[in-house]
C-alpha cells in the first residue's frame, strides 16, 4: 500500500538565481562570452595581430562592467576603449625611444600606485594602461585598424553585457564606485600613496631594464607582473606574489602538456580553441578555490593564445620561458618597490 504521508520529493530544478548578477556561473559565462567573441574573429578572419588589441580590451571591458543602465554601461565601456586607446596611443609616440619609453613606464606605474587601493575599477584601468602602454610601444604600434578593433571589441563586450541580463530576466544594480567618496580618499591619505607612487616609479623600469637587459623575448611582462601582485599593504602583495608565481608554473605546464597532446593527436586550431573555451568558463570558479589556481587558468588561457598566434607550440615555448623568467622578475621587483616604499615612509 502507498504511503500518503509520506509523498515522493520534487524533481530538482536547476536554481536561475546562480545566473543572477554576479554569481559565479553568471560572471563565468560573461567572461567567456565576452573574450571568446574576439578569438572566434580571428580564427574566422584568420589570425592577425590586431587580436591583442581585440583581447586585452573585452578583458578590461569585462572588469570595468557596472551594471545599472544601458548607458551608464556605455560610458564604462567606452571608457576601457579610451584607455586601451591612450596607453597604446602613448606607447606607439614612445617607439624606438628608450628613455621615452622608459619614463612612460615610470608614469604608468606612477599613476597605479596612486589609485591601487581607491578602487579596484581604477587599478585595473591602470594596469592595462600600462599594460597597452607597452604593447603599442614595444609589440603593435597603435594604428586605425587597432582602433577600430578596440571600439568594437569594446562595444561587443557592451552588448554581451546587456544581452546577458536580459536574457536571464534581471538586470544587475549598479556597482560604479562614488567619484566624491574616491577623492576624499585620495586626498586622506596623498602622502602615503606619494611616497608609494615613487617606489613603483623607481621599481617598474628597473625590472623591465633588466629583463630587458637579459635579453628575454617580452620583458615588458616584467612590468606588467609588478602591478598585478603589488598592493601598498605587503602582506597582500606577498600573498599575491605566491600565488602568480604558483599560478604561472601550473598554468605554463598544463598548457604546455595540452598543446603537445593536440599537436601529437594532429588536431589543430580548434583544439586549443577548446582548451581557451574550458579555461575561460573555469577562471572565476578556480579563483574561489585558491587565487594560485585562478592564476594558473588565466596563464594557461594566455599560453593557448600564444600557440594559437604562434601556430605551433614549439614556436610558443621562447614566450612561455620568458614568461615565466619575466613573472620571477617582476615579483622581485615588487618586493623591491615594498623596500623602497618602507624607507620612503621613514624618512618622510
Amino acid at each position: 500500500m502507498d504511503d500518503q504521508s509520506n509523498p515522493p520529493a520534487p524533481a530538482p530544478r536547476f536554481d536561475t538565481a546562480a545566473l543572477h548578477g554576479d554569481e559565479i556561473i553568471a560572471r563565468s559565462v560573461r567572461f567567456t562570452l565576452a573574450i571568446m567573441g574576439p578569438v572566434v574573429a580571428g580564427l574566422v578572419l584568420g589570425i592577425a595581430p590586431w587580436l591583442i588589441y581585440a583581447m586585452i580590451t573585452s578583458i578590461l571591458a569585462y572588469g570595468l562592467d557596472p551594471g545599472g543602465s544601458p548607458g551608464l554601461r556605455l560610458r564604462w565601456f567606452a571608457g576601457a576603449a579610451l584607455v586601451i586607446i591612450v596607453g597604446a596611443g602613448l606607447g606607439t609616440l614612445f617607439a624606438g625611444h628608450p628613455i621615452l619609453i622608459v619614463l612612460g613606464f615610470a608614469l604608468a606605474g606612477a599613476i597605479y600606485a596612486l589609485v591601487e587601493s581607491l578602487s579596484d575599477r581604477a587599478a585595473m584601468a591602470a594596469r592595462f594602461l600600462c599594460f597597452t602602454l607597452a604593447v603599442g610601444g614595444l609589440y603593435l604600434p597603435l594604428g586605425r585598424l587597432e582602433v577600430g578593433v578596440t571600439v568594437l571589441a569594446a562595444l561587443f563586450g557592451w552588448c554581451v553585457s546587456l544581452a546577458w541580463d536580459l536574457s536571464i530576466g534581471v538586470m544587475r544594480m549598479s556597482s560604479a564606485p562614488d567619484l566624491g567618496e574616491i577623492m576624499h580618499k585620495l586626498r586622506a591619505t596623498m602622502r602615503e600613496r606619494w611616497i608609494f607612487a615613487g617606489a613603483v616609479a623607481i621599481a617598474v623600469p628597473l625590472a623591465y631594464l633588466t629583463s630587458a637587459g637579459a635579453g628575454l623575448h617580452r620583458p615588458y611582462w616584467a612590468m606588467i607582473a609588478i602591478v598585478i601582485v603589488l598592493r601598498a599593504d605587503v602582506l597582500s602583495s606577498g600573498r599575491l606574489i605566491f600565488e602568480m608565481l604558483a599560478g604561472t608554473v601550473l598554468g605554463i605546464a598544463c598548457a604546455l602538456g595540452y598543446g603537445l597532446v593536440t599537436d601529437q593527436m594532429g588536431l589543430g586550431h580548434w583544439s586549443l580553441l577548446v582548451g581557451m573555451l574550458v579555461a575561460a568558463l573555469l577562471r572565476w570558479p578556480a579563483q574561489q578555490v585558491h587565487g594560485a589556481l585562478g592564476m594558473a587558468v588565466l596563464t594557461a588561457f594566455i599560453m593557448l593564445l600564444l600557440e594559437l598566434v604562434a601556430g605551433s607550440v614549439g614556436q610558443a615555448e621562447a614566450d612561455m620561458q620568458a614568461r615565466l623568467v619575466d613573472v620571477a622578475v617582476g615579483c622581485a621587483f615588487a618586493m623591491v618597490a615594498l623596500g623602497l616604499d618602507r624607507i620612503g615612509r621613514r624618512v618622510f
